[in-house]
């Protein structure tokens, strides 16, 4: 008797060659949904989002195998905080504090898995709150309860640790200059941001607690702009604080409020290829754009709850908490409490979004 086992990968690897040359892209046929809505030129568009592994087009492969063995129990997102794009390698990391893991959406190989930290004198699970990659694409992980970074390489090998210990009290938050080499750490207790080299040495400190110019009060988020500016997210100023390279405060915007342009509760920023930067308000459920001047652009989003719907809803957030734009200038945000990304796409006319004269909110 032939034990199926035995042929079984050997037919799905046929099954595979006969098949892929009638796959075609789901993408055919979609909606497109832009914003901000005619007759305005669009400046952001909605693509996808990610929830497990069913939001990846199937290959050939595994649809054979569904046929055969059945579809298994699909790997979904609990509660993502921070996501980070490796352009080179079409990969999607994804730090989930309620799965205690990092999830890893390889796009070009259309599959989902979780980085594994077994085997290194690491704990079986990390409790990740903090992605950045540097100038290579290797993977930096911030894992607050043990005060470390752990650094993976592109193929998802550990590497080693970068110990926060001794400098830090409460890491919230990293981010890489990869063209300076340069590492930033948040620390949301002590009010301060530490830059380090690669290898965790300290260069120099950023900010003092204080309300002040140059003052944090919860620096939650940051990124770097084509200048190297360091851009930080204020959660409890409620306001964006932008420092040089060197670390001098240069100014800030923002405040508390309900007006347009005004903010609730910070959770993320990022900035684009013509150095807009994009902030997102958790309390508000959107997104806002704004020119390097701190002048409102656009808002984008609002809320919506996926789960008792069982809708798509492109734009629809219930807390975004983390914002990343690759070097296509797709933008990767983590809707928190609806378990998922979703991929926008910022439509740039090279001449900078910050050229549009009238802010253009979106509900």
């Amino acid at each position: 008797m032939v034990d199926l086992r035995n042929i079984l990968p050997i037919i799905l690897v046929a099954a595979a060659i006969a098949l892929s040359g009638c796959a075609t892209s789901s993408q055919e046929g979609r909606e497109h949904y832009f914003w901000p809505p005619p007759p305005n030129p669009p400046r952001i568009e909605w693509l996808a989002a990610y929830h497990s592994q069913l939001d990846l087009e199937k290959t050939a492969l595994r649809r054979f195998k569904e046929a055969i063995v059945g579809e298994d129990a699909p790997i979904t997102l609990i509660k993502p905080i921070e996501a980070r794009v490796d352009s080179a390698h079409d990969k999607l990391y994804v730090a989930d504090i309620g799965a205690a893991a990092i999830f890893v959406f390889d796009l070009r190989h259309r599959e989902l898995r979780i980085l594994s930290t077994q085997g290194h004198d690491l704990p079986e699970k990390i409790r990740p709150i903090g992605l950045a990659l540097d100038q290579v694409n290797n993977l930096y992980v911030l894992e607050p309860h043990l005060r470390q970074i752990l650094v993976f390489d592109p193929a998802e090998k550990y590497l080693r640790a970068i110990k926060l210990a001794k400098l830090c009290q409460r890491p919230a938050a990293i981010v890489i200059d990869k063209t300076r080499e340069r590492l930033y750490v948040a620390d949301i207790q002590q009010d301060k941001i530490f830059a380090l080299d690669l290898n965790g040495n300290l260069l120099f400190t950023i900010g003092q607690p204080g309300a002040s110019e140059g003052g944090l009060n919860r620096p939650i988020g940051m990124a770097i702009d084509s200048k190297g500016e360091l851009i930080v997210a204020d959660a409890f100023n409620a306001n964006i604080q932008i420092f040089d390279a060197q670390g001098a405060f240069r100014r800030s915007f923002g405040k508390r409020g309900d007006s347009p342009g005004d903010f609730q509760l910070i959770k993320a920023v990022a900035v684009d290829s013509d150095d807009n930067i994009y902030v997102a308000d958790g309390r508000s459920h959107n997104i806002k754009i704004f020119n390097q001047s701190g002048d409102l652009l656009l808002t984008f989003g609002n809320y919506y709850a996926v789960s008792s719907s069982g809708k798509i809803a492109p734009g629809g957030f219930a807390i975004p908490v983390g914002i990343d734009i690759d070097s296509h200038d797709r933008l990767f945000i983590v809707d928190q409490l609806n378990a998922r990304i979703q991929v926008f796409q910022y439509l740039s006319n090279k001449s900078g979004t910050s050229s549009t004269t009238d802010s253009q909110q979106v509900k």
